[in-house]
């Protein structure tokens, strides 16, 4: 049985292994997201997972999927 994700983690840094990565949480309802205040002429990193609200013992806990393949994008 295959469940709905409740959302989205969506990581990008400047550097290739996300040394002070920046992190964004995303609605399962979203299909894109627009990050603002990025440095003009420079290369960054992205990646996203996915993640399952599920309640253990009572209190809710996030499950997380592995993170993507990192696709890079130069801002203008």
């Amino acid at each position: 049985k295959l469940s709905k994700v409740s959302g989205y983690q969506l990581s990008y840094s400047t550097s290739k292994k996300f040394k002070k990565a920046k992190k964004k949480v995303l609605k399962a309802s979203s299909s894109s997201v627009t990050i603002k205040k990025l440095k003009s002429k420079k290369t960054y990193y992205v990646r996203v997972r996915t993640y399952k609200t599920v309640k253990i013992n009572g209190k809710p806990k996030k499950l997380y999927s592995v993170w993507s393949d990192v696709k890079k994008a130069k801002t203008k």
